[in-house]
């Protein structure tokens, strides 16, 4: 009975030492906080002081392996460089993802590089039949404007006044004039971006054209 209490405590305290190794350094969950000073000086801490939070520091186990970094606190003026860097970054993807939109559309609309000329040319057709039109309607104005400025210049020699409604018709003509002048020259820049554009798109065309070729192959 005794060699039996004396084998059982034997394998107790056997199992108890193997535990205890088990649960020895090499398991110790617990972390500490190591960083270095502005002189470049190691520190180690139980917590994290106000220097460390400030420089930035290394979370590490036991065994001194690090399981997290956390990087110094940043300036107001680092926190907005990185934010104006994000943006930028952010924006050149927009327009990176918008002119490969583009590109697609491009190619699924105009099959060949005719179809897309005739397109455009189409486009620059029309302003030019709009600028046509507004030259017929000034060279009318002005026709107008000339007529009534003859017959103003009649009463004038007469020693009449100009009668208000003929004053009247000549303010409006001047006016109607430099509007459509100014519209004409608009328009005649559109036609000039246009063709601009033509030129342009068709160079543009025929190099996703041999980018989706080169793909297919």
């Amino acid at each position: 009975m005794m060699q039996s209490v004396l084998r059982t405590t034997a394998i107790a305290l056997l199992l108890a030492t193997v535990c205890a190794s088990a649960a020895g350094p090499g398991n110790d969950v617990r972390l500490r906080y190591k960083w270095r000073d502005e002189a470049g000086n190691l520190h180690y801490a139980d917590s994290v002081p106000p220097e460390a939070t400030r420089l930035g520091y290394e979370v590490v186990n036991q065994q001194g392996v690090v399981v997290r970094r956390v990087e110094r606190a940043k300036t107001a003026a680092e926190l907005a460089a990185t934010k104006a860097a994000a943006e930028k970054l952010a924006e050149e993807k927009r327009k990176a993802d918008d002119a490969a939109r583009n590109d697609a559309q491009m190619l699924a609309a105009y099959p060949s590089e005719e179809d897309l000329r005739k397109s455009l040319q189409a486009q620059i057709d029309l302003i030019t039949q709009n600028i046509q039109a507004t030259e017929v309607g000034i060279a009318s104005q002005e026709k107008s404007l000339a007529e009534r400025l003859v017959h103003a210049a009649e009463q004038e020699r007469n020693g009449k006044p100009v009668p208000a409604p003929v004053q009247k018709q000549i303010d409006t003509l001047r006016t109607g004039l430099t509007d459509q002048k100014a519209f004409l020259e608009r328009r005649t820049a559109d036609r000039a971006a246009m063709e601009k554009q033509l030129v342009a798109d068709l160079e543009k065309y025929r190099v996703l054209k041999q980018r989706q070729e080169e793909a297919r192959k």
